[in-house]
């Protein structure tokens, strides 16, 4: 239910216009005639009063907030109820919100860091008065005349937990936003919630967009948990490096690798803007105390080093990037729709080596592609590429498995799981998922990655259990992936490995055999693409998504107007005169120690450097 109050008058308050409506509340312009000075009067709607305790606590919560006073907090000139509406006066902010000033552009690092100093003095104020705000984001903040920037609706987030519209399953704030502890209900919202929360803000400050931008609400929330803060420099060139140093440590997974403050965070912001090195972001970690491996993940920990070599990565001369298995007679499986379509392939090794690949056969029903390599790897010994075991095995719930991939199309990374078990076609346990299964799918409780798609499953014993299918995975928040069983995956590779003519790419978007008219799966006209070679070591990547010599104004493929983003490879960006790093470097997010010259931690793929 809305109300339409303008013109009236509430609580000594007359009602000029309405500024914003929610699903929640509604936010009107109004002119306090007592003082003679404009305000605003927040309302919250009748939907929410059925709770008979609603007004004992918005009374305690904003009487609370409101004894905040801080030049950069809201100040409360009144709250109360009155009509049966319970209403909130505050201070009027002709500048509007940071939400309404990032429609227009991102900010210079300049703006953005006065912005990210005031408001986290204002947060450091709240926090030593034992007062978490739980919803920080770019429309929670409000700008006045000259813009600065004061902190709004402390409190609100956590008033509101009884609507479904500001909370998803019982979280408090918004998911975009939302710190992982908080989505895994691992700990209470405290003062590194609001620190999280104030780093993603400074990610949209700085790139215009919302971190993880693009998924639905549980997406989102599992991308927080799991997923790695993208670097922000490869967006905007114009940034410092350092700016990725300052971010990843106010987006640690992990509370106690954040900063302890907010006002931490805006110093070394500020450093970063005197050209000097952020401080506290290069602080070594905390140690941590590591318990003793137990004998069952010592044996998995072997199976993954026996195997680890046969794990490749299956990349595109267009974008896009996917995980598969070497398999003998220079064979890769991986799934289908890692590559349906792609008109050049080719496979990454753990040593570097890369090869040009051919799909020569696809299975749409269990969403599996048998590739082929154009020849065999020079880098690694036969030995190195046959540590998988082959064969269906009677699994009890509860072993342990580990998914090997490359989440979001990163370096080689491990994730430790459980087998949950299989479910085969038909069943009624995935009807919750929206899923009709044709083959059988192993259940885990490992999330499958994007990008970890075709990626093995394996157990203590190097055994293949199955390939992990991130399109089969709509449970994202519960952090249940499926896999293509691995005798599914076995059989496959059997019926097809002896296949000699390859299939080719096609307009439709899928792999055919050569001289089809007609896409066998959407019955529209096709007409074949010609084939991409593999990159050569002086290619570079283009705004077209390819890879192309040096000095092309056009993309051969499409003939449009390109641009060059950067050499293709894998090979760390180190700056002019400085030498590349040696020796281990811990992780700040996970506190896992590798070597230095890799791009990103092998455990939870937050970046190095």
């Amino acid at each position: 239910m809305e109300l339409d109050l303008v013109g009236q008058t509430l609580c000594g308050c007359k009602i000029l216009r309405e500024l914003q409506r929610g699903g929640m509340s509604q936010i009107y312009l109004a002119e306090q005639t007592s003082v003679g000075r404009q305000v605003v009067v927040k309302v919250i709607l009748p939907d929410l009063l059925g709770d008979p305790t609603f007004l004992q606590r918005f009374e305690q919560e904003v009487s609370m907030t409101a004894r905040l006073q801080h030049p950069h907090i809201i100040p409360i000139y009144d709250y109360g109820e009155e009509q049966g509406v319970p209403f909130i006066v505050m201070a009027y902010m002709p500048g509007g919100s940071l939400e309404d000033l990032l429609a227009e552009d991102p900010l210079d690092l300049s703006l953005a860091t006065d912005v990210i100093k005031q408001i986290a003095t204002g947060l450091d104020y709240a926090h030593q008065r034992g007062v978490i705000h739980r919803d920080i984001k770019p429309a929670n903040i409000l700008l006045d005349a000259q813009r600065n920037a004061v902190l709004t609706d402390f409190g609100i987030a956590r008033l509101m937990t009884s609507s479904e519209r500001l909370t998803l399953n019982g979280l408090v704030g918004t998911p975009t936003y939302l710190a992982p502890e908080v989505v895994t209900d691992e700990c209470p919202a405290g003062p590194s919630s609001d620190v999280y929360g104030l780093g993603v803000t400074l990610y949209e400050m700085l790139t215009g967009e919302r971190l993880f931008a693009g998924k639905s609400a549980m997406q989102t929330m599992w991308a927080h948990v799991n997923e790695p803060v993208p670097l922000i420099h490869e967006m905007r060139s114009d940034l410092p490096e350092a700016v990725d140093m300052v971010l990843q440590k106010a987006l640690a997974k992990n509370p106690a690798a954040r900063y302890a403050s907010a006002g931490e965070l805006a110093e070394d912001l500020a450093e970063v803007v005197r050209g000097t090195a952020p401080s506290l972001a290069q602080a070594s970690p905390p140690p941590k105390l590591v318990e003793a491996p137990t004998a069952e993940v010592r044996r998995l920990e072997d199976a993954i080093r026996r195997v680890i070599d046969q794990v490749i990565k299956v990349r595109l001369t267009s974008e896009g990037a996917g995980t598969g298995v070497y398999l003998p007679d220079n064979h890769v499986v991986t799934c289908r729709h890692v590559v349906d379509g792609a008109p050049g392939i080719f496979i990454q090794f753990r040593t570097g080596e890369q090869i040009s690949a051919e799909v020569v056969a696809i299975d749409t029903n269990c969403d599996l592609a048998l590739l082929r390599l154009d020849h065999h790897p020079e880098t690694l010994e036969p030995a190195h590429l046959d540590g998988l075991i082959y064969g269906a095995k009677e699994m009890e719930p509860g072993e342990p498995l580990a998914a090997i991939g490359h989440p979001l199309g990163l370096n080689w990374a491990v994730t430790g799981g459980h087998y949950n078990g299989t479910r085969m076609p038909g069943e009624e346990a995935l009807k919750m998922f929206g899923i009709k299964l044709k083959v059988p799918m192993v259940q885990v409780d490992v999330a499958i990655n994007p990008g970890n798609s075709g990626g093995p499953l394996i157990d203590r014993d190097g055994r293949l259990i199955g390939i992990a299918d991130s399109i089969i995975n709509p449970a994202l928040a519960n952090n249940i992936g499926f896999a293509v069983e691995g005798q599914v995956v076995y059989d496959f590779w059997q019926a097809n490995c002896k296949t000699e003519t390859a299939l080719v790419a096609y307009t439709c978007g899928h792999h055919h055999p050569d001289g089809k008219a007609f896409c066998d799966l959407t019955g529209q006209p096709v007409q074949a693409l010609e084939a991409v070679p593999m990159p050569t070591a002086d290619s570079l990547r283009y705004s077209c998504g390819h890879f192309h010599p040096p000095g092309l104004d056009y993309c051969p493929l499409t003939g449009k107007p390109v641009y060059a983003r950067g050499q293709g490879g894998e090979t760390p960006k180190t700056d002019a005169g400085k030498e590349t790093p040696t020796g281990p470097v811990t992780c700040t997010n996970c506190g896992h120690e590798f070597p230095a010259c890799e791009r990103y931690c092998p455990r939870c793929g937050k970046p190095s450097h």
